[in-house]
């Protein structure tokens, strides 16, 4: 059963999802801003579009219930906006279309919000305000027109229980119908992007994703592209962090995708922090994404150490994508970067893992704890 407890506890994590965001925002606002839209710029401005426009959504969602409330005669007993959710008390004696009225006019404003995002795209000239614009629209509309409908139907008992009052005609038919066009109109775009297309927007277009690919390729080999992470690989490489032969010396075991999403946004951070990082490991043959390899900071010992790290799916073990991989990063960070030295950091079990290690040069140089377990340390030098 819910209740304001649960929704309150949704809410103070939402709110610090959107603190978090705006901060992002204003650590990363003169690269966001500027006439580039990257892989980092798509990922920030689609938390932008959830986590700071969808609450705003939602007050205006709370102030149509409000104004349709006061329109009918009625009063606004209790207004309240808690970021990701809120509600109107509303207080009178009033007739069935007019509660009808009441409980479809938020609804109405959300999906409103979200058609004039869409009309907004065009009147803008800047590329990441065009997909802002886009992203929102597609956001909100999904909410106001799936998300909410089935939520409400739950043991919340929300407005669209009130909306599908058919003893109230003709209003609730008419919005049954329209209601499920639009739902289909969203699938339809989901599927096929003719929206974007339509609109042109930039980040969106295949040749500008292309562009911006071919832009962050850190280095090649002769079966493979190296490359930085995109959001665009987060369903990529979150089929291969859930399989457990693949995570099986990993600290943190299978992953979901939004655990994914939070590791490729942690690979983005460290780009920016440092210049490095883990990149993505695309199969030049059949163009897949098929792991991560490169070069992240760890701390070890109390000390700041650049460390060689890669996983690679288990559909492409036995090749010798490891190594190739492996190698090609330790020389552009030793070329790119000078580093004196990087370092392995396996399990003992994890012999495949050492064999890479040897391979690309690396020798033992003793046993340690790192994050709570026993690990082999191996170190390569630059010469």
């Amino acid at each position: 059963m819910f209740n304001n407890s649960s929704f309150d506890f949704m809410a103070i994590i939402y709110a610090i999802l959107s603190i978090d965001t705006i901060l992002r925002l204003f650590n990363n606002w003169g690269s966001f801003w500027d006439d580039k839209v990257t892989a980092k710029d798509r990922f920030l401005l689609e938390r932008v579009a959830v986590f700071i426009l969808i609450p705003l959504g939602v007050f205006f969602h709370e102030v149509g219930h409000a104004l349709a409330t006061l329109q009918v005669g009625g009063e606004v007993r209790e207004f309240q906006w808690r970021v990701a959710w809120g509600y109107v008390i509303a207080v009178g004696n009033f007739l069935p279309v007019e509660s009808w009225w009441i409980a479809f006019s938020g609804n109405l404003v959300s999906i409103a919000l979200g058609f004039l995002a869409i009309l907004a795209v065009p009147l803008v000239k800047k590329a990441v305000l065009k997909h802002l614009f886009y992203t929102f629209s597609q956001a909100e509309l999904v909410y106001s027109l799936v998300a909410y409908p089935l939520f409400s139907f739950t043991a919340f008992r929300g407005d669209w229980v009130k909306i599908y009052d058919f003893s109230v005609k003709p209003y609730a038919q008419i919005t049954l119908g329209i209601h499920l066009f639009l739902v289909f109109t969203l699938w339809l775009n989901y599927k096929t992007q003719w929206l974007a297309k339509l609109l042109k927007i930039p980040s969106l277009d295949k040749n500008s994703i292309d562009e911006s690919i071919n832009e962050q390729i850190i280095t090649q080999t002769e079966r493979l592209i190296i490359r930085e992470f995109q959001v665009l690989d987060i369903e990529a490489l979150a089929q291969i962090m859930a399989k457990p032969e693949v995570m099986q010396f990993s600290l943190d075991g299978v992953l979901s995708t939004k655990q994914t999403a939070v590791k490729i946004q942690s690979f983005l951070d460290s780009y920016q922090k440092y210049g490095y990082g883990k990149w993505a490991v695309i199969h030049r043959q059949s163009g897949r994404l098929i792991g991560y390899c490169g070069i992240a900071v760890e701390e070890i010992e109390g000390k700041f150490e650049n460390e060689l790290g890669y996983r690679i799916d288990s559909e492409f073990w036995g090749q010798g994508l490891a190594t190739e991989a492996a190698n090609a990063c330790l020389e552009y960070a030793f070329t790119k970067f000078n580093f004196d030295y990087v370092l392995g950091i396996v399990e003992p079990e994890n012999q495949a893992s050492i064999r890479v290690l040897e391979k690309v040069g690396m020798e033992f140089v003793k046993e340690s704890t790192w994050c709570g377990k026993v690990v082999c340390i191996y170190q390569v030098m630059r010469e």
